[in-house]
């Protein structure tokens, strides 16, 4: 099995008690069979607060949140079970949070959400541009009815995807439209693979990219966030009470900041492959952009890009439902639509 993780991923540790937003509230947290049984194992005071907090929903066995916190938590924030019990003894949501794991047969990729404050941080305020560790085990690889030949184009091709975001000689309102023609034009070839071939080794030449970039149009100034992407978001389910008052106060579009390029390869990373799966690339790309543009215009009312990115995280990127809608919103969404978004370049 090939594992792949971001290279700031062992620096990773719970804040626990010190984290400004714990993820042991607003969920509701689902124990899995074999931890509701350790767990209904345990006797005394403990036992009796874990049973009491256990319950039905949807099908699943979950904690009970009491006014928006695990009951489990101590009264400085700490984990009563890991306190008595040890972190081994947690189920898996809790043990692996904000871990999360995508496999595609024999590769196994593995990011840190970043609802999470200290994931967050760490990606946001890192300076260099972002680079993946990857490594090579026994593990066997996981049964996949991948196209292998799909597959390996769309991987391919996202290397190729974060070299554009990534290269700081533009500004990163041009790589971000580079990136969204790119994902366009490659849509279109999905599955002619000698012609999306010749895309990529096109792609990669910097005259053409220049071309490309003179022939867009764009707003000559900061872009108010539009409307479309605003009425997106007001349509989707909100899983943190505040989000609706933030979406009434959104700033302009202001893509100047290295956070900005860090979060637009970290949404490449966990989306662009599941293309490999379903073949609908565009849709992974302008999700990106989309999700890039929307945190930059709610920097200004939650006071900072790490903290609009973190809340974001939490409304989209935990929500099956609203993943789902983003993503099948971007198929009415044009090319041509969503590049005015994007401030253009003086140097064009």
């Amino acid at each position: 099995m090939i594992t792949r993780v971001p290279e700031y991923f062992e620096q990773f540790q719970c804040l626990a008690g010190a984290c400004p937003d714990s993820c042991c509230g607003q969920w509701a947290i689902v124990v899995d069979d074999a931890a509701k049984e350790r767990y209904l194992s345990v006797d005394g005071p403990l036992g009796n607060r874990i049973r009491n907090a256990l319950t039905q929903l949807d099908g699943e066995t979950c904690m009970v949140l009491e006014n928006g916190r695990c009951p489990l938590l101590t009264e400085d924030g700490l984990c009563s079970i890991v306190l008595e019990k040890g972190e081994a003894f947690l189920s898996t949501t809790c043990h692996t949070h904000p871990r999360f794991t995508e496999i595609y047969g024999n590769l196994s990729e593995t990011m840190l959400s970043i609802s999470c404050p200290e994931a967050a941080r760490l990606l946001m305020t890192q300076e260099a541009p972002l680079q993946f560790l990857t490594t090579v085990n026994e593990q066997p690889p996981e049964p996949t009815d991948l196209d292998p030949q799909l597959f390996s184009l769309v991987l391919e091709s996202r290397n190729l995807a974060m070299a554009l975001v990534q290269d700081r000689s533009r500004p990163l309102s041009d790589r971000l439209a580079l990136l969204l023609v790119f994902a366009r034009r490659l849509d279109r070839r999905l599955h002619r693979p000698k012609a999306a071939r010749r895309l990529l080794q096109a792609f990669a030449d910097s005259d053409l990219q220049d071309r490309i970039l003179k022939g867009l149009r764009r707003s000559h100034k900061e872009p108010a966030y539009p409307g479309f992407l605003r009425t997106l978001m007001e349509n989707m389910e909100h899983l943190s009470p505040d989000f609706p008052s933030l979406l009434s106060s959104l700033g302009a579009v202001s893509l100047r900041s290295v956070g900005l390029e860090q979060l637009t390869v970290y949404y490449l990373f966990r989306w662009w492959l599941k293309a490999g799966c379903s073949g609908y690339l565009w849709r992974q790309a302008a999700a990106c952009v989309v999700s890039v543009l929307t945190v930059s215009a709610l920097s200004t009312p939650t006071g900072s890009e790490l903290e609009a990115a973190r809340l974001y995280s939490k409304e989209v990127e935990h929500s099956e439902d609203n993943l789902t809608l983003l993503r099948r919103r971007m198929d009415r969404i044009s090319l041509t639509r969503l590049v005015r978004c994007l401030e253009v370049s003086h140097a064009i």
